[in-house]
């Protein structure tokens, strides 16, 4: 990940801020504007950040669980440094495909090898996925029905997140249990890509880098079989991460709901909040923007427009969505970019400035799973 381009994400970031206070603005209207600023409570603004602040915690203490198990002299506050600085890349890249990599990068500045930062990762990733989607299952099934009437375009949306989440877990099992197949489907993937003029033409334009893309699918393959294996040899560990994600989900879908009593409304059940705020997350999914930029505040304020309204007609959805966007997507970005320039002055760490995702051939024979 360059550094000119995670200004450029930084940037787009900080323009959609901009666009999202005026959006406030012409979505509520002035007066509501004062209203809204007027009535929200700040105790249940306060209970909102701990939320996140819990779900920040609770994706450290998972990650924690399981770097545990290969290097027990890990120490959970750097665990939780480096789980928000996997947030703040999360943010700023496109479909949230920064973290990990970094994640991996700042572990082993701090020294953990590589190979147990990997497996501790893709540990968490694999059983948060599978949470995900069990999760987004059950709240699809129990309001579909309630909502696909007045939501139906949503709702669409909705599915097809779903399906592209429940595709990955389908295709991360398959990587357990059918590894030769999976990895020779992979390689005839990208032997089809390089046939492609387009394709051909951005990444793979010679015989050389279609070899090199396809040992490196086999690698990351042999990688994710290699966390399955370990995986199933702990099931304590699993029943754990499997908690450990319910409650991390739960208090990120809460915090439109403690933003929603914190005007002072009522009339709309707790159930029915979550499910919104879970089809929001279905919908961002699969949006290849940095943090679903525009798919998030728009889906957000389509299903809670009619939510966000007091006894006299008053509307909180502009208000709400900008204080919800605030404490899910800017307030890590805030954070994860403080804690990334300071995190290498106060724990001798070297932060990167250039693609700290290369890496050498010794670097990578260490990071295989024994």
């Amino acid at each position: 990940m360059k550094k000119k381009s995670n200004k450029l994400n930084l940037i787009i970031c900080a323009i959609a801020f901009v666009f999202m206070i005026f959006y406030v603005y012409f979505v509520d209207g002035f007066d509501n504007l004062i209203n809204s600023i007027q009535k929200i409570n700040v105790g249940a603004l306060l209970l909102a950040v701990l939320l996140m602040v819990i779900y920040w915690a609770f994706e450290a203490i998972g990650v924690h669980a399981s770097l545990r198990t290969t290097y027990p002299q890990a120490k959970f506050s750097r665990t939780f440094m480096v789980a928000l600085l996997g947030q703040y890349f999360n943010c700023i890249t496109p479909s949230s495909t920064g973290g990990q990599p970094m994640q991996v990068y700042y572990f082993t500045k701090f020294g953990v090898p590589m190979s147990h930062a990997m497996t501790a990762l893709l540990s968490k990733f694999i059983m948060y996925q599978f949470v995900l989607t069990c999760y987004s299952a059950v709240i699809l099934f129990a309001r579909f029905s309630t909502f696909s009437s007045d939501y139906a375009p949503l709702m669409a949306l909705v599915v097809f997140g779903f399906i592209i989440n429940t595709i990955v877990i389908i295709l991360l099992f398959m990587l357990a249990f059918f590894k030769k197949p999976v990895k020779k489907l992979a390689v005839w993937a990208v032997k089809l890509i390089s046939k492609i003029h387009i394709f051909k033409l951005r990444f793979i334009k010679s015989e050389e880098d279609k070899q090199a893309k396809i040992e490196a699918v086999e690698k990351i393959i042999d990688e994710y079989h290699d966390n399955f294996v370990f995986i199933k040899k702990k099931p304590l560990l699993i029943v754990r991460l499997i908690i450990y994600n319910i409650i991390q989900l739960t208090a990120y879908f809460s915090i439109s709901f403690i933003i929603y009593i914190g005007f002072g409304l009522s009339g709309t059940d707790y159930f029915t909040i979550i499910s919104c705020q879970a089809f929001v997350l279905m919908i961002s999914a699969f949006m290849p923007l940095p943090g679903a930029l525009g798919a998030a505040e728009g889906s957000y304020t389509l299903f809670f427009s009619k939510i966000f309204v007091d006894g006299e007609g008053n509307k909180f959805v502009g208000i709400s969505t900008f204080i919800w966007r605030f404490l899910t997507f800017y307030l890590p970005i805030i954070v994860g970019l403080i804690l990334s320039l300071f995190v290498g002055k106060f724990m001798n760490v070297s932060v990167p400035d250039k693609s700290t995702l290369a890496l050498t051939e010794e670097e990578m024979k260490e990071s295989s799973i024994e």
